[in-house]
């Protein structure tokens, strides 16, 4: 009877093993049909954007080089290049956590409007006002990131993004106008994305 409880366990713990460590490819090509990205220029601080990725797994799976460019839904013109190296600790694998440092290049026009209201004496008259400005910013984010693998080729992941924004140059533009010695103000930055593609 132990020898067949001993056989059983032996035979389970093998194809767990076999389904978790399978023959999985060092390429990873997706798209990213949602990204949301806090940024406090845009009109709601947010911005909805779409994009490509590529990442590359290196030294014995350990590391993932991921490059994601993503173009924005609501400014068209404006980007986002995001790098990040992924740390994997325990390698690769069906369902896999990392983490990591992720660098924030985004740039373009950003639209902006605000209402106006003025008493005619009768009524309110409201006037909607639009502009826009380029902006070019930098910023840095610890990246962590749940990846799954299915059916070696077939991945999907999920990324969470928190860091800071340290440069934006329209701020810095209106500062120097303003003949102001303050600093380009620091902001917070979340970012989280939704991607899904090929692993090769």
């Amino acid at each position: 009877m132990r020898t067949i409880l001993a056989s059983l366990l032996l035979l389970t713990s093998t194809m767990l093993m076999a389904q978790d460590k399978p023959e999985l490819g060092n390429n990873i090509f997706t798209i990213t049909p949602m990204t949301i990205i806090s940024n406090e220029p845009m009109d709601n601080n947010t911005d909805v954007a779409v994009g490509i990725n590529y990442e590359r797994i290196v030294s014995d799976g350990l590391i993932g080089i991921q490059l994601p460019v993503n173009l924005s839904l609501r400014n068209p013109g404006f980007f986002y290049f995001m790098p990040a190296i992924k740390l994997y600790p325990t390698r690769q694998g069906v369902v896999r956590y990392a983490v990591g440092p992720q660098f924030y290049f985004a740039g373009g026009q950003i639209e902006h409007s605000r209402t106006e209201s003025v008493w005619n004496g009768n009524q309110y008259i409201y006037t909607r006002y639009k502009h826009s400005d380029n902006h070019t910013q930098l910023g840095f984010m610890i990246n962590n990131s749940l990846n799954v693998t299915i059916a070696k080729t077939l991945y999907l992941g999920m990324d969470l993004g928190i860091g800071i924004n340290y440069f934006d140059s329209a701020i810095e533009d209106e500062e120097n106008d303003n003949d102001s010695f303050d600093t380009t103000p620091v902001s917070p930055s979340v970012k989280f994305s939704f991607a899904m593609g090929y692993r090769f």
